[in-house]
């Protein structure tokens, strides 16, 4: 007797069901694909379909709640957080996931950061990470309008940093364009302008650090104040 299978008797899917998938799977398919990450690129890192990925994630904003979540959870483990969970660092730590996850999305900022509902895997995640920053900072005593506002600013500060990143071309552009004025200038003409431009960085993370101390500088003052009430 053969020992052959009938094809027509082998187990099959049932049709329409994708490809069993999980998050650390995805999340560890999106690590390789650098920037420019796509659903088609991390479907094709994963060996499945983009319907497939598409059952999951739900769509393109899902895949960027995962790739920023598991920055912030990276970031977190890189520094030792004090047991009361320092609402500074958990803030810190959350802004620049969320600069570093839209960097290597690399999607465009207004559509990446939008307020739709998140779908599949990210969905609960996301929760996750809005009530681990949050309650750093209503358990270190911001009233609950002023911790959504700080939380808030500090997204914002990080959008507008992944937006530069993106688009470094122009930023340069603008900068020879300078530059090439300055040499058609008197030597002693702009003073300031020349001695800022001598000193800038090629890479400023500088602008975004400085920004985000200050925002953070500004939550102290306002928590201060707060208590002081």
């Amino acid at each position: 007797m053969s020992s052959d299978v009938d094809p027509a008797d082998a187990p099959r899917r049932a049709r329409g069901r994708p490809a069993r998938l999980d998050r650390e799977q995805i999340v560890a398919a999106a690590r390789t694909a650098g920037r420019g990450l796509t659903m088609q690129g991390v479907a094709d890192a994963l060996g499945v379909s983009r319907k497939a990925l598409h059952y999951y994630v739900g769509d393109r904003q899902g895949l960027l709640t995962l790739v920023v979540l598991d920055r912030f959870e990276s970031e977190l483990r890189r520094v030792e957080l004090p047991e009361d969970g320092d609402w500074r660092m958990v803030l810190r730590s959350y802004a620049f996931a969320f600069r570093d996850g839209l960097i290597q999305v690399g999607v465009q900022m207004s559509s990446a950061v939008d307020h739709s509902p998140f779908h599949g895997v990210g969905a609960t995640a996301v929760l996750a990470l809005a009530e681990r920053v949050l309650d750093a900072m209503l358990t270190a005593g911001f009233g609950v309008d002023d911790a959504r506002r700080g939380v808030t600013a500090v997204a914002n500060i990080a959008q507008a940093a992944a937006q530069e990143a993106t688009h470094t071309s122009v930023h340069d552009r603008h900068e020879a364009e300078t530059r090439a004025a300055l040499l058609r200038a008197a030597d002693t003409d702009y003073p300031a302008l020349r001695r800022v431009l001598a000193a800038a960085s090629a890479s400023d993370d500088g602008q975004f650090e400085f920004e985000l101390d200050l925002a953070i500088a500004g939550l102290e003052r306002l928590l201060g104040e707060v208590s002081r009430r």
